[in-house]
């Protein structure tokens, strides 16, 4: 399984969606705490919908592209961001900084793909703190499942992390609820 996270989403100049790649160690599921690595600095989280691919793909046209995703997903991905800043600025691979075990939770619940077109809401204790609807997006999902199979093969079960507008600094102590809708699909604590 792959996760493939969109990273230019919301950028003004974007033309084409470009993404990197998780190991699927980056995992955190069950509603488990995510625990702040030691000694990595800033970590800030981004709220994200995740489509789940349904079916091979390879070169999929944007029209046959909503035949290759079934279901959305909450999603809530770390970063390392001291760490990440001093990877780009060596002109290094970010995955120490993006990539790390548990760096992105996912929701055990998963809805029909319409439901995105509710977007998504992230609180934290309680306090609404960032807002995902897909009118806002540079590029569909049918765009980001067609650019993506012309790159990769997708597969039963990858995850595409459709990207995030807002980022939150990561705080012990904080709890993260992330909803589509009205249903709440992640609801964890920070630690």
């Amino acid at each position: 399984m792959k996760l493939i996270n969109i990273i230019n989403n919301y950028a003004k100049d974007a033309a084409t969606p470009q993404f990197y790649l998780k190991a699927d160690t980056a995992l955190l599921r069950n509603n488990d705490a995510f625990y702040i690595p030691d000694g990595v600095g800033r970590v800030v989280a981004e709220p994200h919908i995740v489509l789940r691919v349904s079916r091979l793909a390879k070169c999929v046209g944007e029209r046959f592209a909503p035949r290759c995703y079934d279901a959305v997903m909450g999603g809530v991905t770390f970063t390392a961001q001291d760490r990440l800043d001093a990877l780009r600025a060596a002109g290094l691979p970010w995955d120490e900084a993006v990539g790390f075990d548990h760096s992105s939770a996912l929701s055990l619940d998963a809805l029909s793909r319409d439901a995105a077109l509710e977007g998504a809401r992230l609180f934290v204790n309680g306090e609404e703190r960032a807002r995902i609807s897909l009118d806002k997006m540079q590029f569909s999902p049918d765009r980001i499942v067609s650019r993506l199979s012309e790159a990769m093969t997708l597969r039963i079960g990858d995850l595409i992390f459709l990207g995030a507008a807002e980022r939150v600094d990561v705080v012990a102590g904080d709890n993260y609820r992330l909803t589509i809708g009205d249903r709440v699909l992640l609801d964890f604590d920070i630690k």
